[in-house]
């Protein structure tokens, strides 16, 4: 039986089959500190010296390399640049129980874009009646 892992609305197609292999931490790790680059990894065993033994710990680092090893990955934007994204993240996480902190800490952006997102989560749409009628 293979479960389906739903994607991650933030993540990207590669970041998403990384973290099915080696964790949703380890991802967001790669993500955010490897962004835009063009990353080697290392066929299993990884040295504890390797720096995605250092990232991402000695377990998930021989996970990607069991899937990867050998290989260059180009690791996209953690978020695209797009702000859509960005926000869609930021729903799900707090969705989800995550703090602020680890909401900006995970996506790299600042607490204030967490809270000024959170806020306009908490308010209703606004609606405006398009059409007044005539008895005010």
């Amino acid at each position: 039986m293979n479960e389906q892992v739903p994607d991650r609305a933030w993540f990207s197609p590669l970041l998403n089959q990384i973290a099915d292999v080696a964790g949703v931490r380890a991802a967001l790790l790669i993500g955010r500190d490897k962004s835009c680059q063009r990353i080697y990894i290392p066929k299993p065993p990884v040295a504890h010296d390797h720096w995605l033994v250092q990232l991402v710990g000695d377990e998930a680092a021989n996970k990607i390399a069991k899937r990867w090893g050998g290989h260059g990955l180009d690791i996209p934007p953690a978020l695209g640049g797009q702000m859509r994204r960005r926000r869609r993240a930021i729903a799900e996480m707090t969705t989800n129980g995550m703090s602020i902190n680890r909401i900006s800490r995970a996506l790299g952006v600042a607490r204030s874009t967490v809270t000024d997102q959170r806020r306009k989560m908490d308010r209703p749409p606004a609606t405006g009646d398009l059409f007044p009628s005539d008895e005010d």
